[in-house]
């Protein structure tokens, strides 16, 4: 078989889901195909820290997304499909939510959730018909049609597959759930080495409770401000919180709710944080609190349970499914439970050890092997011509 993968996220600079889950998915099918050839669709030149497999079966090309009116759009819909004829693919897979729409190669399409159908659910922003209205009715507009016209949709939680079912004209049987998983250096870490550096780099030097933001106001950092700033006075001088955000918006915004809440002196804004760093953090944290309204999956929850570190997570969408009973759960717009929770388990040591050992546990239940053993097997029933994919699940 030969695939191809639209691969641009792969040397995309801007941190995330889909770049998460193109890298470890590409990496994992380098380590398990031995047999199937692939090309890898960049849209811009590698760097040299771009993960890139080695093998002498993976190939990559570069099909450059920099039209000035058009850029991704024309990439994808023109410029790609001409290339996909080409190089006479038996199959392309699009990974992140869009996908050429115009071209005869069978197309497996990844849809990581539903929260792009209902843009203005979180957020009031209006847009007009500029080039970020276009992008928008272009991300509303296309997955639908690359739903309709795929041979099979991948998605990342039995939760995601739910919401589409209910939203799209999409028969069970097409769609395979392949959870995620944490990278491998999500784990338990010595703490003496983490804590000098975090502490040098960003003066942090207490015992903390550990959230991310973006600009999404989806994560619902609002919520765990709030719930913070209930805690006792005692409470906040023991342990600060701590909130990764790679968005300067999200840490304007957050702050006025901070100064507003008197608690200025205890809370700290950490943005640029690699993946180690965010490592790091999880390891020291004394607690990680996750309040988003709404995932397909939620790697954060496995990232942080992988270190070690008790988890309390809303009780919506995947969450539940992907934490188990490893994670205290909570409404994710009720501050009073959460500021609960949060002293209810920073108060007692006995469970912080169990919910660690239940969270390890837990973390270890997903693997990337097997998001590409399955991603593997869609191919495979894809090309044979199969219809029904639900067999390809592997426990």
């Amino acid at each position: 078989m030969k695939i191809g993968i639209d691969a641009r996220f792969l040397t995309h600079p801007q941190k995330g889901g889909f770049k998460t889950y193109t890298e470890n998915l590409v990496l994992a099918l380098a380590q398990l195909d031995k047999k199937n050839d692939y090309v890898l669709y960049l849209d811009r030149q590698p760097l040299r820290d771009s993960v890139l497999p080695s093998q002498p079966n993976f190939r990559h090309t570069v099909i450059p997304g920099n039209h000035k009116l058009y850029g991704m759009p024309w990439r994808e819909q023109y410029a790609l499909p001409r290339q996909i004829k080409k190089d006479n693919l038996d199959l392309f897979h699009s990974p992140c939510l869009t996908a050429p729409i115009v071209f005869d190669t069978p197309l497996v399409v990844t849809i990581h959730d539903m929260i792009w159908y209902h843009p203005d659910r979180y957020s009031k922003q209006k847009m007009g018909f500029h080039k970020r209205g276009v992008m928008r009715w272009y991300y509303q507009t296309v997955p639908q049609i690359a739903i309709r016209k795929a041979r099979a949709v991948i998605t990342v939680s039995e939760a995601a597959k739910q919401s589409i079912l209910a939203h799209m004209r999409i028969q069970n049987d097409q769609i395979i759930v392949t959870h995620e998983a944490a990278s491998e250096f999500y784990r338990p870490l010595g703490y003496h080495g983490a804590q000098s550096y975090i502490a040098k780099k960003y003066q942090v030097n207490s015992s903390f409770i550990l959230g991310i933001g973006s600009a999404d106001p989806r994560k619902n950092i609002k919520t765990l401000i709030q719930a913070y700033a209930v805690l006792p006075e005692s409470f906040r001088n023991d342990y600060h919180l701590v909130v990764v955000c790679n968005h300067k918006s999200l840490v304007l915004e957050s702050l006025k709710e901070v100064e507003q809440s008197g608690i200025l002196k205890c809370v700290h804004f950490l943005e640029e944080v690699n993946d180690q760093e965010l490592a790091y953090l999880y390891n020291l944290a004394a607690l990680f609190v996750f309040p988003s309204l709404e995932e397909g999956f939620g790697l954060p929850l496995l990232e942080a349970m992988g270190c070690g570190t008790p988890v309390l997570a809303a009780d919506n969408s995947s969450i539940p499914e992907i934490v188990g009973d490893a994670a205290l759960r909570f409404n994710a717009e009720d501050v009073r439970k959460l500021a609960e929770l949060i002293s209810k388990v920073l108060s007692n040591p006995t469970l912080q050890l169990e919910m660690r050992e239940r969270g390890i546990a837990r973390a270890a239940d997903f693997s990337w092997k097997r998001c590409g053993m399955e991603t593997i097997a869609v191919y495979k029933k894809v090309i044979e011509g199969e219809n029904k994919l639900s067999s390809v699940r592997i426990v």
